[in-house]
């Protein structure tokens, strides 16, 4: 190998581990993966990080023999692809399906095969009492200020940001009709961790400073 070829093929080495490391930084930590076979479409939940996660999936279609009235949660090992459903299209009739497929704490678009006109379809995971859960928007600086010092800290947390969908707001307001909210315009974020609701917090910096945080998981 002369000099001129040495340097074509360490510079076609450079460009594959190049692309390679582009395609890996944009692989999503969990996707949805359709795999369709002539007699059924499975459906499998794809964990790309080196940590469990669980899957959300619900899918209303029409053309099959049946489909995922109710949803479907699975836990992901690291590094795996597990089956969440499979579909077993009709003979004679195109099948077509709208899915949502969520992964831990993010609340993902809304995905959907024929029939975009349909009415949107949210679905959103229940509160879990061990699980801190703030609800922030877009430009709010107290949102940013808690989620800084989470993040700092190493804190698990999930956000719900209102403004993603009408149901999220929804979904936050039905939780604290629950506790002593009595109605009206409140403040964000909403902080809600071990049955214990806090909104509309004046000070911020001090509501940090004087939270209990004990209870929280870190990563």
């Amino acid at each position: 190998m002369n000099k001129l070829q040495l340097l074509l093929f360490i510079a076609l080495v450079s460009g594959f581990q190049f692309f390679a490391k582009a395609q890996l930084n944009n692989t999503p930590p969990v996707e949805l993966i359709e795999d369709k076979q002539p007699k059924r479409w499975l459906l499998y939940a794809q964990n790309n990080t080196d940590e469990e996660q669980e899957a959300f999936l619900i899918v209303q279609g029409e053309g099959f023999r049946r489909s995922a009235d109710r949803p479907v949660i699975k836990k992901l090992p690291p590094n795996s692809k597990v089956l969440m459903i499979t579909l077993i299209p009709l003979k004679g009739v195109e099948p077509t399906y709208t899915k949502i497929f969520t992964y831990e704490n993010e609340l993902q678009d809304i995905s959907t095969r024929k029939g975009a006109d349909r009415e949107e379809f949210v679905n959103i995971r229940p509160l879990k009492d061990d699980e801190l859960t703030v609800f922030t928007e877009p430009d709010c600086e107290k949102c940013k200020l808690l989620t800084d010092f989470l993040n700092k800290n190493h804190y698990k947390y999930r956000v719900l940001d209102v403004s993603t969908n009408n149901k999220v707001n929804d979904f936050m307001f039905d939780h604290l009709k629950n506790s002593s909210y009595k109605g009206g315009i409140i403040d964000l974020p909403v902080v809600m961790f071990e049955g214990r609701k806090h909104w509309s917090i004046v000070d911020i910096k001090n509501f940090i400073r004087e939270y209990d945080w004990k209870g929280l998981k870190k990563s």
